[in-house]
Protein backbone atom coordinates (compact mmCIF):
# COMPACT_ATOMS: atom_id res chain seq x y z
CA UNK A 1 0.00 0.00 0.00
CA UNK A 2 1.07 3.39 -0.50
CA UNK A 3 1.86 6.13 1.64
CA UNK A 4 -0.50 9.14 2.16
CA UNK A 5 2.37 11.43 2.46
CA UNK A 6 4.52 13.03 -0.27
CA UNK A 7 7.46 14.69 -0.10
CA UNK A 8 5.73 17.19 1.94
CA UNK A 9 2.82 16.77 3.15
CA UNK A 10 -0.69 14.98 1.94
CA UNK A 11 -1.30 15.80 -1.61
CA UNK A 12 -3.78 14.29 -3.90
CA UNK A 13 -7.16 15.43 -5.82
CA UNK A 14 -8.99 17.70 -4.08
CA UNK A 15 -12.31 15.87 -5.34
CA UNK A 16 -11.02 12.06 -5.49
CA UNK A 17 -8.38 11.90 -2.23
CA UNK A 18 -9.81 14.75 0.01
CA UNK A 19 -13.59 14.13 0.23
CA UNK A 20 -15.41 15.08 3.29
CA UNK A 21 -14.98 11.80 4.89
CA UNK A 22 -11.24 11.86 4.63
CA UNK A 23 -11.10 15.16 5.74
CA UNK A 24 -12.82 14.41 9.03
CA UNK A 25 -10.97 11.27 9.58
CA UNK A 26 -7.19 12.82 9.62
CA UNK A 27 -8.28 15.77 11.49
CA UNK A 28 -9.28 13.16 13.64
CA UNK A 29 -6.12 11.53 13.42
CA UNK A 30 -3.85 14.52 14.19
CA UNK A 31 -5.81 15.20 16.90
CA UNK A 32 -4.75 11.79 18.44
CA UNK A 33 -1.52 12.01 17.34
CA UNK A 34 -0.81 15.32 19.11
CA UNK A 35 -2.51 13.59 22.23
CA UNK A 36 -0.46 10.95 21.83
CA UNK A 37 2.81 12.85 22.55
CA UNK A 38 1.16 14.99 24.80
CA UNK A 39 1.12 18.30 23.18
CA UNK A 40 -1.76 20.14 25.05
CA UNK A 41 -3.41 23.46 23.61
CA UNK A 42 -5.60 24.48 20.70
CA UNK A 43 -4.96 23.88 17.14
CA UNK A 44 -4.57 26.58 14.67
CA UNK A 45 -5.38 26.11 10.27
CA UNK A 46 -4.67 27.63 7.81
CA UNK A 47 -5.37 27.76 3.85
CA UNK A 48 -4.28 28.32 0.22
CA UNK A 49 -6.70 30.24 -1.96
CA UNK A 50 -7.59 27.30 -3.77
CA UNK A 51 -11.25 26.85 -5.00
CA UNK A 52 -11.59 23.66 -2.56
CA UNK A 53 -9.27 24.99 0.59
CA UNK A 54 -12.54 26.27 2.63
CA UNK A 55 -14.39 22.91 2.22
CA UNK A 56 -11.59 20.88 3.01
CA UNK A 57 -10.76 22.68 6.10
CA UNK A 58 -14.20 22.73 7.09
CA UNK A 59 -14.55 18.98 7.07
CA UNK A 60 -10.74 18.87 8.21
CA UNK A 61 -11.71 20.97 11.73
CA UNK A 62 -14.80 19.30 12.03
CA UNK A 63 -12.42 16.16 12.75
CA UNK A 64 -10.29 18.12 14.88
CA UNK A 65 -13.29 19.18 16.73
CA UNK A 66 -14.95 15.97 17.60
CA UNK A 67 -11.84 15.14 19.54
CA UNK A 68 -12.12 18.22 21.55
CA UNK A 69 -9.53 20.29 20.10
CA UNK A 70 -10.04 24.40 19.86
CA UNK A 71 -9.24 25.60 16.49
CA UNK A 72 -8.15 28.99 15.73
CA UNK A 73 -9.05 29.52 12.29
CA UNK A 74 -6.21 31.62 10.43
CA UNK A 75 -7.85 32.00 7.23
CA UNK A 76 -5.55 32.79 4.08
CA UNK A 77 -1.84 32.77 5.35
CA UNK A 78 1.47 31.59 4.44
CA UNK A 79 2.31 28.35 5.20
CA UNK A 80 5.66 29.36 7.03
CA UNK A 81 3.17 31.60 9.26
CA UNK A 82 1.66 28.42 10.20
CA UNK A 83 4.69 26.90 11.65
CA UNK A 84 5.97 30.14 13.37
CA UNK A 85 2.97 30.60 15.44
CA UNK A 86 3.78 27.18 17.30
CA UNK A 87 7.37 29.02 18.05
CA UNK A 88 5.82 32.58 19.02
CA UNK A 89 2.95 30.96 20.92
CA UNK A 90 3.94 27.86 23.15
CA UNK A 91 0.61 27.67 24.28
CA UNK A 92 -0.60 25.51 20.64
CA UNK A 93 -0.32 22.28 20.43
CA UNK A 94 -0.08 22.44 17.09
CA UNK A 95 -0.71 23.48 13.95
CA UNK A 96 -1.80 22.76 10.12
CA UNK A 97 -2.32 24.14 6.35
CA UNK A 98 -4.47 23.02 3.67
CA UNK A 99 -2.65 23.83 0.45
CA UNK A 100 -1.50 22.27 -2.57
CA UNK A 101 0.95 24.30 -2.82
CA UNK A 102 2.45 24.71 -6.49
CA UNK A 103 -0.01 21.09 -8.25
CA UNK A 104 -2.78 22.12 -10.21
CA UNK A 105 -6.02 23.73 -9.38
CA UNK A 106 -8.01 20.46 -8.94
CA UNK A 107 -5.98 19.10 -6.08
CA UNK A 108 -4.91 19.90 -2.87
CA UNK A 109 -2.98 19.18 0.22
CA UNK A 110 -2.52 19.28 3.85
CA UNK A 111 0.74 20.28 5.87
CA UNK A 112 1.05 19.24 9.47
CA UNK A 113 3.21 21.50 12.18
CA UNK A 114 4.13 20.40 15.68
CA UNK A 115 6.81 20.42 18.30
CA UNK A 116 7.61 23.75 16.96
CA UNK A 117 7.93 22.39 13.64
CA UNK A 118 7.07 20.89 10.30
CA UNK A 119 7.06 16.96 11.35
CA UNK A 120 9.36 14.21 10.37
CA UNK A 121 8.68 11.22 8.49
CA UNK A 122 8.45 8.79 10.89
CA UNK A 123 5.70 11.16 12.13
CA UNK A 124 4.01 11.38 9.15
CA UNK A 125 3.58 7.42 9.42
CA UNK A 126 2.53 7.61 13.28
CA UNK A 127 -0.57 9.75 11.98
CA UNK A 128 -1.22 7.52 8.70
CA UNK A 129 -1.40 4.50 11.56
CA UNK A 130 -3.61 6.01 13.04
CA UNK A 131 -5.99 7.48 10.47
CA UNK A 132 -5.70 3.77 8.66
CA UNK A 133 -6.86 2.50 12.54
CA UNK A 134 -10.05 5.11 12.64
CA UNK A 135 -10.83 5.87 9.12
CA UNK A 136 -14.58 5.60 8.48
CA UNK A 137 -15.53 4.43 12.01
CA UNK A 138 -17.26 7.52 12.75
CA UNK A 139 -19.34 8.80 9.60
CA UNK A 140 -18.35 12.38 8.88
CA UNK A 141 -22.45 13.99 8.77
CA UNK A 142 -23.60 16.76 6.69
CA UNK A 143 -26.48 18.91 5.50
CA UNK A 144 -26.60 20.60 2.35
CA UNK A 145 -27.75 23.91 3.57
CA UNK A 146 -27.94 25.57 -0.18
CA UNK A 147 -28.58 24.60 -3.66
CA UNK A 148 -25.68 23.54 -5.45
CA UNK A 149 -24.62 24.99 -8.91
CA UNK A 150 -24.79 22.70 -11.82
CA UNK A 151 -21.08 22.85 -12.47
CA UNK A 152 -20.18 22.26 -8.53
CA UNK A 153 -19.14 18.61 -7.34
CA UNK A 154 -20.45 17.55 -4.75
CA UNK A 155 -17.80 17.48 -2.16
CA UNK A 156 -17.88 21.53 -2.41
CA UNK A 157 -21.38 21.64 -1.58
CA UNK A 158 -21.34 19.00 1.28
CA UNK A 159 -20.02 20.89 4.47
CA UNK A 160 -20.39 19.81 8.61
CA UNK A 161 -23.56 19.51 10.08
CA UNK A 162 -24.76 22.85 12.13
CA UNK A 163 -22.50 26.16 13.13
CA UNK A 164 -18.88 25.49 13.29
CA UNK A 165 -17.61 28.33 15.64
CA UNK A 166 -14.06 29.13 15.08
CA UNK A 167 -12.05 31.76 16.86
CA UNK A 168 -10.71 34.10 13.87
CA UNK A 169 -8.35 35.80 14.18
CA UNK A 170 -4.72 36.99 12.74
CA UNK A 171 -2.05 36.42 14.89
CA UNK A 172 -0.47 34.03 12.92
CA UNK A 173 0.39 37.53 10.25
CA UNK A 174 1.32 39.62 13.00
CA UNK A 175 4.04 37.07 14.34
CA UNK A 176 5.84 36.10 10.92
CA UNK A 177 5.91 39.41 10.13
CA UNK A 178 7.18 40.74 13.69
CA UNK A 179 9.75 37.82 13.03
CA UNK A 180 10.97 39.13 9.51
CA UNK A 181 11.33 42.78 10.41
CA UNK A 182 13.18 41.57 13.55
CA UNK A 183 15.55 39.36 10.92
CA UNK A 184 16.00 42.39 8.83
CA UNK A 185 19.09 45.12 8.81
CA UNK A 186 17.84 48.02 8.01
CA UNK A 187 18.42 50.97 7.01
CA UNK A 188 18.41 49.54 3.34
CA UNK A 189 19.23 51.61 -0.07
CA UNK A 190 16.11 52.87 -1.64
CA UNK A 191 15.45 49.63 -3.91
CA UNK A 192 12.67 49.95 -6.39
CA UNK A 193 11.22 46.23 -6.52
CA UNK A 194 8.56 44.60 -8.33
CA UNK A 195 6.40 41.93 -6.07
CA UNK A 196 4.68 38.81 -7.26
CA UNK A 197 2.67 37.31 -5.03
CA UNK A 198 1.70 34.90 -7.94
CA UNK A 199 -2.12 35.36 -6.69
CA UNK A 200 -0.96 33.34 -3.58
CA UNK A 201 -0.48 33.90 0.24
CA UNK A 202 2.06 36.06 0.78
CA UNK A 203 -0.52 38.93 -0.58
CA UNK A 204 -1.04 38.71 3.61
CA UNK A 205 2.20 39.87 4.51
CA UNK A 206 5.27 40.29 2.12
CA UNK A 207 4.12 43.68 0.55
CA UNK A 208 3.22 45.12 3.66
CA UNK A 209 6.71 44.24 5.51
CA UNK A 210 8.80 45.53 2.46
CA UNK A 211 7.06 48.80 2.90
CA UNK A 212 7.89 48.83 6.26
CA UNK A 213 11.51 48.65 5.62
CA UNK A 214 11.74 51.36 2.95
CA UNK A 215 11.77 49.73 -0.08
CA UNK A 216 9.56 51.16 -2.94
CA UNK A 217 7.57 48.43 -4.57
CA UNK A 218 5.35 47.23 -7.00
CA UNK A 219 2.92 44.43 -6.34
CA UNK A 220 1.39 42.34 -9.84
CA UNK A 221 -0.47 39.34 -9.48
CA UNK A 222 -2.30 39.88 -6.56
CA UNK A 223 -5.70 38.31 -6.72
CA UNK A 224 -6.90 36.03 -3.59
CA UNK A 225 -9.88 34.68 -6.17
CA UNK A 226 -9.78 31.13 -6.24
CA UNK A 227 -10.25 31.68 -10.28
CA UNK A 228 -7.21 33.51 -10.19
CA UNK A 229 -5.14 30.92 -9.29
CA UNK A 230 -1.53 30.34 -10.70
CA UNK A 231 0.14 26.66 -10.13
CA UNK A 232 3.61 27.95 -9.83
CA UNK A 233 6.46 26.07 -10.36
CA UNK A 234 9.39 28.24 -8.97
CA UNK A 235 11.98 25.59 -10.81
CA UNK A 236 11.11 26.98 -14.18
CA UNK A 237 11.98 30.38 -15.65
CA UNK A 238 8.42 29.94 -17.27
CA UNK A 239 6.93 30.50 -13.89
CA UNK A 240 8.63 34.32 -13.90
CA UNK A 241 7.34 35.77 -17.25
CA UNK A 242 4.89 38.45 -15.60
CA UNK A 243 7.95 39.58 -13.31
CA UNK A 244 11.08 39.23 -15.82
CA UNK A 245 8.60 41.95 -18.49
CA UNK A 246 7.74 44.34 -15.35
CA UNK A 247 11.59 44.52 -14.13
CA UNK A 248 12.48 45.44 -17.83
CA UNK A 249 9.97 48.17 -17.99
CA UNK A 250 9.81 49.72 -14.65
CA UNK A 251 13.79 49.27 -14.58
CA UNK A 252 13.54 48.10 -10.89
CA UNK A 253 16.61 46.64 -8.76
CA UNK A 254 14.91 43.53 -8.47
CA UNK A 255 11.94 41.27 -8.61
CA UNK A 256 10.58 38.57 -6.09
CA UNK A 257 8.37 36.29 -7.31
CA UNK A 258 6.29 33.57 -4.27
CA UNK A 259 4.92 30.68 -5.02
CA UNK A 260 1.25 30.16 -4.02
CA UNK A 261 0.98 29.38 -0.55
CA UNK A 262 4.55 31.14 0.50
CA UNK A 263 7.21 28.91 1.39
CA UNK A 264 9.09 29.19 -2.24
CA UNK A 265 10.58 32.40 -3.37
CA UNK A 266 13.04 33.25 -6.53
CA UNK A 267 14.09 36.11 -7.85
CA UNK A 268 14.79 38.29 -11.09
CA UNK A 269 17.83 40.28 -11.28
CA UNK A 270 18.30 44.03 -13.00
CA UNK A 271 19.01 42.93 -15.99
CA UNK A 272 15.44 40.88 -16.14
CA UNK A 273 17.66 37.56 -15.55
CA UNK A 274 16.12 34.69 -13.45
CA UNK A 275 18.13 33.45 -10.24
CA UNK A 276 17.07 30.12 -9.52
CA UNK A 277 16.25 29.28 -5.99
CA UNK A 278 19.70 26.89 -5.86
CA UNK A 279 22.05 30.50 -6.54
CA UNK A 280 20.07 32.33 -3.53
CA UNK A 281 20.26 29.41 -1.06
CA UNK A 282 24.22 29.12 -2.21
CA UNK A 283 24.72 32.76 -1.54
CA UNK A 284 22.79 32.33 1.89
CA UNK A 285 24.62 29.23 2.09
CA UNK A 286 28.22 30.66 1.77
CA UNK A 287 27.94 34.33 4.04
CA UNK A 288 26.34 31.38 6.64
CA UNK A 289 28.02 30.69 10.48
CA UNK A 290 26.54 27.36 9.36
CA UNK A 291 29.69 24.76 8.57
CA UNK A 292 27.79 22.56 7.53
CA UNK A 293 24.90 22.88 4.59
CA UNK A 294 21.99 20.36 3.63
CA UNK A 295 20.07 20.31 0.40
CA UNK A 296 18.73 17.71 -1.87
CA UNK A 297 19.83 15.85 -4.81
CA UNK A 298 18.10 17.85 -7.39
CA UNK A 299 20.03 21.04 -6.61
CA UNK A 300 22.91 22.79 -8.48
CA UNK A 301 26.65 21.70 -8.27
CA UNK A 302 27.38 25.35 -7.21
CA UNK A 303 27.00 24.30 -3.62
CA UNK A 304 29.51 22.17 -3.67
CA UNK A 305 31.64 25.35 -4.83
CA UNK A 306 31.48 27.34 -1.72
CA UNK A 307 34.06 25.07 0.07
CA UNK A 308 31.87 23.88 3.22
CA UNK A 309 30.84 20.55 4.21
CA UNK A 310 27.30 19.63 1.66
CA UNK A 311 25.02 16.66 2.46
CA UNK A 312 22.57 16.00 0.07
CA UNK A 313 18.84 14.51 0.86
CA UNK A 314 15.84 13.35 -0.96
CA UNK A 315 13.38 15.68 -2.45
CA UNK A 316 11.70 17.04 -0.15
CA UNK A 317 11.45 19.84 2.99
CA UNK A 318 10.95 16.57 6.29
CA UNK A 319 14.02 15.31 4.70
CA UNK A 320 16.18 18.50 5.06
CA UNK A 321 15.18 18.96 8.09
CA UNK A 322 15.88 15.62 9.73
CA UNK A 323 19.25 15.83 8.30
CA UNK A 324 19.35 19.32 9.28
CA UNK A 325 19.20 18.13 12.71
CA UNK A 326 20.62 15.61 12.89
CA UNK A 327 24.30 17.18 11.91
CA UNK A 328 23.99 20.02 13.27
CA UNK A 329 23.32 22.25 10.07
CA UNK A 330 21.74 25.63 10.72
CA UNK A 331 21.14 26.77 7.10
CA UNK A 332 19.25 24.49 4.12
CA UNK A 333 17.65 24.70 0.91
CA UNK A 334 15.86 23.10 -1.95
CA UNK A 335 16.19 23.79 -4.85
CA UNK A 336 12.78 25.34 -5.29
CA UNK A 337 13.40 28.52 -3.75
CA UNK A 338 12.26 27.62 0.10
CA UNK A 339 15.49 27.71 2.44
CA UNK A 340 15.63 26.65 6.63
CA UNK A 341 17.00 28.98 8.79
CA UNK A 342 17.44 26.67 12.31
CA UNK A 343 17.26 30.09 13.91
CA UNK A 344 13.96 31.09 12.49
CA UNK A 345 12.25 28.15 12.29
CA UNK A 346 12.82 24.36 10.88
CA UNK A 347 10.59 24.05 7.67
CA UNK A 348 10.67 26.20 4.65
CA UNK A 349 10.56 29.72 4.41
CA UNK A 350 10.28 32.14 1.51
CA UNK A 351 9.84 34.96 3.89
CA UNK A 352 13.23 34.71 5.62
CA UNK A 353 15.33 34.02 2.37
CA UNK A 354 14.18 36.91 0.91
CA UNK A 355 15.07 38.83 4.01
CA UNK A 356 18.59 37.43 4.00
CA UNK A 357 18.95 38.26 0.45
CA UNK A 358 18.64 41.63 1.05
CA UNK A 359 21.19 41.84 3.84
CA UNK A 360 23.47 40.31 1.79
CA UNK A 361 22.69 42.66 -1.22
CA UNK A 362 23.32 45.72 1.75
CA UNK A 363 26.03 44.59 2.82
CA UNK A 364 27.89 43.47 -0.41
CA UNK A 365 26.88 46.84 -1.91
CA UNK A 366 26.62 45.06 -5.29
CA UNK A 367 23.33 44.36 -7.25
CA UNK A 368 21.97 41.03 -7.11
CA UNK A 369 23.00 40.39 -10.50
CA UNK A 370 26.56 41.32 -9.48
CA UNK A 371 26.06 39.37 -6.62
CA UNK A 372 25.25 36.02 -8.40
CA UNK A 373 28.08 36.95 -10.88
CA UNK A 374 30.40 36.01 -8.11
CA UNK A 375 29.12 32.66 -7.95
CA UNK A 376 30.48 30.08 -10.91
CA UNK A 377 27.78 29.58 -13.62
CA UNK A 378 26.27 25.80 -14.24
CA UNK A 379 22.87 25.82 -16.04
CA UNK A 380 19.93 23.41 -15.38
CA UNK A 381 17.44 21.72 -17.28
CA UNK A 382 14.30 20.87 -15.07
CA UNK A 383 11.17 19.58 -17.11
CA UNK A 384 8.31 17.24 -16.08
CA UNK A 385 5.76 15.08 -17.88
CA UNK A 386 2.64 13.06 -16.70
CA UNK A 387 3.51 9.50 -16.08
CA UNK A 388 1.59 6.66 -14.31
CA UNK A 389 3.13 5.63 -11.00
CA UNK A 390 3.11 2.26 -12.13
CA UNK A 391 5.90 3.08 -14.56
CA UNK A 392 8.14 4.47 -12.04
CA UNK A 393 10.50 1.63 -11.30
CA UNK A 394 10.67 0.56 -15.01
CA UNK A 395 11.61 3.71 -16.42
CA UNK A 396 14.87 3.80 -13.60
CA UNK A 397 15.32 0.80 -14.32
CA UNK A 398 15.86 1.18 -18.16
CA UNK A 399 17.89 4.27 -17.39
CA UNK A 400 20.41 3.14 -15.20
CA UNK A 401 21.16 0.00 -17.74
CA UNK A 402 20.92 2.29 -20.81
CA UNK A 403 22.86 5.90 -19.53
CA UNK A 404 26.85 5.30 -18.66
CA UNK A 405 28.36 7.82 -16.45
CA UNK A 406 31.49 8.53 -14.43
CA UNK A 407 29.57 7.70 -11.42
CA UNK A 408 25.62 7.62 -10.14
CA UNK A 409 23.70 8.15 -6.54
CA UNK A 410 20.80 7.03 -6.03
CA UNK A 411 19.96 9.20 -3.18
CA UNK A 412 16.43 10.11 -4.74
CA UNK A 413 15.93 8.53 -8.08
CA UNK A 414 18.52 8.16 -10.37
CA UNK A 415 21.45 10.64 -10.75
CA UNK A 416 23.90 9.97 -13.37
CA UNK A 417 27.23 11.98 -13.11
CA UNK A 418 28.43 11.99 -17.38
CA UNK A 419 31.67 14.09 -16.81
CA UNK A 420 32.96 16.11 -13.44
CA UNK A 421 30.49 19.55 -14.45
CA UNK A 422 27.66 17.72 -16.28
CA UNK A 423 24.76 15.05 -15.03
CA UNK A 424 21.32 14.58 -15.68
CA UNK A 425 18.43 12.95 -12.72
CA UNK A 426 15.31 10.80 -13.14
CA UNK A 427 12.59 10.87 -10.52
CA UNK A 428 9.50 10.24 -10.02
CA UNK A 429 7.51 12.53 -8.57
CA UNK A 430 6.30 11.46 -4.50
CA UNK A 431 3.12 13.79 -5.03
CA UNK A 432 1.82 13.60 -8.14
CA UNK A 433 1.57 10.79 -11.46
CA UNK A 434 5.00 12.49 -12.52
CA UNK A 435 7.99 12.16 -13.98
CA UNK A 436 10.95 14.84 -13.45
CA UNK A 437 14.23 14.97 -15.25
CA UNK A 438 16.77 17.23 -14.14
CA UNK A 439 20.06 17.88 -16.03
CA UNK A 440 22.89 20.36 -15.25
CA UNK A 441 25.80 21.54 -17.32
CA UNK A 442 28.53 24.55 -17.60
CA UNK A 443 26.30 26.13 -21.15
CA UNK A 444 22.51 26.33 -21.19
CA UNK A 445 22.54 24.68 -24.54
CA UNK A 446 24.62 21.67 -23.32
CA UNK A 447 21.80 21.41 -20.53
CA UNK A 448 19.21 21.41 -22.73
CA UNK A 449 20.30 19.24 -24.82
CA UNK A 450 21.01 16.40 -22.24
CA UNK A 451 17.72 16.77 -20.77
CA UNK A 452 15.87 16.98 -23.88
CA UNK A 453 17.35 13.66 -24.51
CA UNK A 454 16.40 12.44 -20.67
CA UNK A 455 13.10 13.32 -21.41
CA UNK A 456 12.95 11.73 -25.16
CA UNK A 457 13.67 8.68 -23.22
CA UNK A 458 11.11 8.70 -20.84
CA UNK A 459 8.52 9.70 -23.28
CA UNK A 460 9.27 6.49 -25.55
CA UNK A 461 8.92 4.34 -22.24
CA UNK A 462 5.65 5.43 -21.59
CA UNK A 463 4.20 5.14 -24.90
Amino acid sequence: MSSLFGTSGIRGSAKELFANQFCFDIGRAFAKFLAKHKQKGGVVVGMDPRKSSPRIKRAFVTGLQKEGCKVSDQGIVPVPAINYILIADPSLAGSAMITGSHIRADFNGIKFFAFKEEILKKQEREIEKIYNNIKEKILFKYRVPRQRYEDEDENEALIAPGPIKLKKENKAIKFYQEMLLNLAKPPYPKWKAVIDCGNGCQLKAMPKVLKKLGLKIKTINESLRPEKFIPRDTETEEAVKDLQQEIRKTKADFGIAFDMDGDRVVFVDENGRFVPGDYTGTLIAKYSSSSVIVAPINASQVLEKIGKKIIRTKVGSPYVVEIMKKDGATFGFEANGGGFSAEVMMSRDAGSVTIKILNLLKQSGKSLGELINTLPQFFLYREKLTCPRELNSTILKAAKKKIKGIKTEEVDGLKIWLSSSRWILFRPSANAPEFRVFAEAKTKKEAKELGEKGINFVKSLIK
